[in-house]
């Protein structure tokens, strides 16, 4: 049981004192130049930028490139040169794209929902839940109806996370299920508090959802056409004020549980395929990213839920992975303008033969990139003879780790859908 304590988290002062050493190296502090200022962007925050025409600083939108699209405009990823004719949001409301990706040489899909700059670390936060008695083998099933979770950090604050712990207070059966609105009360009552797992819940606005284009009943992953998952939507109290926030559900992360970093949210590297622009400097190329599933250099099993969840890719540290020379993408011959506009990008664009890129599971390897393009023309060996970068153990065995460049940023970036797993697909309330 947890001991009632008014006291902020261990993990938010650490954090508050990481955030005030940024910067600070092997000379005493007062000696040190000024590290760059820290910033978090959360989901409100982008889209307020996008609707007042604010741009992110320069090399943030290198990296993020559109996180989010208003209502009515061109989807990104559905609109040249990854298509002929331009596709459009819905109407009734803004949405979060949808990114195609790969992971553990399967298809995957994420959203990038908030953007921490010159943050070094995350850590997780409490999130009470009113039960009225506690069953550890299943400690949501005595919730007190009606009552909603609380919180005690909202997005403007230093110590905000989106990766929060599941803490389950006990309340008397007849409470009152607007008894409690601010966690101070809960302390001060000195209820008993037992931990539980982890809830991925993005404190959000209420009418931003992934996108989907006009005239299509669910959102889609690009390039490929499958469906996504979308995630639950709930209230939570912050301080005595009703918030809004996604839920992505739980187990969709894990953290430190050393003493010396217990509570710091575990990140995976996400490759960005990039090319030198005409200054030298890397360049996303657009092509689907590659999520790790575990931190850089380990090679290990993916780690799933006992639901297939994946327990990774919820927050990401994006490296710029320069393309070998004479790699390229598996592009159909139907997108011509991608090819051309690639080509001129210096990447190497062999054309398939025209019975592989028909082939039924070919929708699966559109912009995959190979080390061997040319496995492309082989219809007997398509696709298994290609030597495909659509993993993190397969990235950083062909790559050399000079060529491999990380970035002072973390993206809260949930999987909308991996392999045959969606988003949404078994959420409960919190």
């Amino acid at each position: 049981m947890l001991p009632p304590s008014s006291n902020p988290p261990l993990a938010a002062m650490s954090l508050l004192a990481a955030l005030l050493c940024l910067g600070c190296g092997a000379r005493a502090a007062d000696d040190a130049p000024p590290g760059p200022a820290s910033h978090t962007w959360t989901l409100r925050h982008l889209r307020e930028r996008v609707a007042t025409g604010r741009a992110l600083p320069s090399g943030l939108v290198t990296l993020v490139g559109e996180s989010i699209t208003p209502r009515g405009q061109p989807l990104p990823q559905w609109s040249p040169p990854y298509h002929r004719l331009e596709r459009y949001q819905a109407q009734g409301q803004d949405g979060f794209n949808v990114l195609p990706a790969f992971s553990e040489g399967r298809p995957a899909a994420f959203s990038v929902l908030e953007v921490w700059e010159h943050v070094p670390e995350v850590w997780v936060q409490p999130w009470y839940v009113l039960v009225t008695a506690y069953d550890p083998a299943r400690p949501d099933a005595h919730r007190l109806e009606g009552a909603l979770p609380l919180v005690d950090i909202g997005e403007d604050s230093v110590f905000y996370s989106p990766f929060w712990e599941l803490t389950y207070v006990v309340v008397p059966r007849d409470t009152p299920p607007d008894r409690y609105t601010r966690v101070v009360d809960l302390f001060s009552s000195g209820l008993p508090m037992h931990r539980g797992g982890g809830l991925l819940a993005p404190l959000a606005p209420p009418d931003v959802a992934p996108v989907v284009a006009e005239g299509a009943a669910t959102p889609l992953r690009p390039l490929s056409g499958e469906r996504v998952g979308v995630p639950g939507t709930g209230q939570v109290w912050l301080r005595g004020q009703r918030v809004t926030y996604l839920d992505f559900g739980t187990r969709a992360f894990t953290w430190n549980t050393s003493a010396e970093r217990s509570g710091v949210v575990d990140e995976v590297p996400l490759y960005l395929f990039a090319l030198p622009d005409s200054n030298g400097r890397p360049v996303p190329l657009g092509l689907p990213a590659v999520i790790g599933s575990g931190p850089r250099g380990v090679v290990s099993p993916a780690s799933r839920a006992p639901s297939e969840a994946p327990r990774f890719g919820a927050l990401t540290r994006p490296h710029l992975a320069l393309l070998p020379p004479g790699a390229g993408p598996f592009i159909p011959s139907a997108l011509g303008q991608l090819k051309a506009t690639l080509r001129e990008r210096g990447v190497t664009v062999v054309d398939a033969h025209p019975t592989a890129e028909h082939l039924a599971e070919a929708r699966e390897y559109v912009l995959r990139v190979a080390l061997n393009p040319e496995c492309f023309k082989d219809l007997v060996g398509f696709p298994q003879t290609c030597r495909w970068l659509d993993s993190q153990a397969a990235v950083e065995a062909s790559l050399e780790p000079a060529t491999v460049l990380p970035q002072d940023v973390l993206f809260t970036s949930p999987l909308l859908s991996f392999d045959d797993w969606l988003a949404g697909s078994i959420l409960q309330p919190h």
